[in-house]
């Protein structure tokens, strides 16, 4: 096996993790569904450290951990929280888990387009809001109460698409190869 596949293999458990997770949702198993986003942050953290230290960056590495990612911490997250609170406001509560993904695939598609990668991240990074999402889904009295539901939802998927500068906690690499 070449050092080239390694990220790949890396994107596919984060993919899995993320298609694990929302197996165990349509199971009624939410702590099972919790545990495979945070096993997927996890993974989809060592893919970047192993991305930025053997210099294995790809257009398509890039692009397919996009995609991961929105599965992941995008889709599995709304769905947990829609089927342990959401689902009490039936047209609302299914717009406020769509509203999730789709300020995700903006962010992620923000990131895609940038060429240049500073000190910070602009807007919450999608794997940090659907981790919040989906632990704060399970293990907070807060969210019991579904107007505070409804308020973290729109707090996080604002925080996505925002232009606010959140520091970034590994080491910054200062530039990205942008291939013609």
């Amino acid at each position: 096996m070449s050092v080239q596949t390694i990220p790949t293999l890396l994107k596919m458990a984060v993919l899995s993790g993320g298609m694990m997770s929302m197996f165990f949702s349509f199971h009624d198993k939410p702590s099972q569904a919790v545990l495979c986003i945070v096993l997927a942050a996890v993974l989809a953290g060592f893919d970047e450290y192993m991305v930025s230290k053997l210099s294995l960056a790809t257009e398509f590495g890039k692009e397919f951990r996009s995609l991961a990612e929105l599965i992941s911490f995008g889709a599995a997250p709304a769905l947990i929280v829609y089927l342990i609170s959401l689902h009490k406001l039936p047209v609302s509560g299914l717009l406020l888990a769509s509203l999730f993904i789709i300020c995700g695939a903006l962010r992620l598609a923000r990131f895609n387009i940038a060429t240049c990668v500073h000190r910070h991240h602009t807007g919450l990074p999608i794997h940090v809001a659907g981790c919040l999402l989906a632990v704060l889904a399970l293990w907070s009295p807060i969210l019991n109460h579904l107007e505070l539901t409804v308020i973290l939802v729109i707090v996080l998927c604002g925080l996505m698409v925002s232009r606010i500068k959140i520091p970034k906690i590994s080491k910054p690499n200062l530039i990205h190869k942008k291939s013609f």
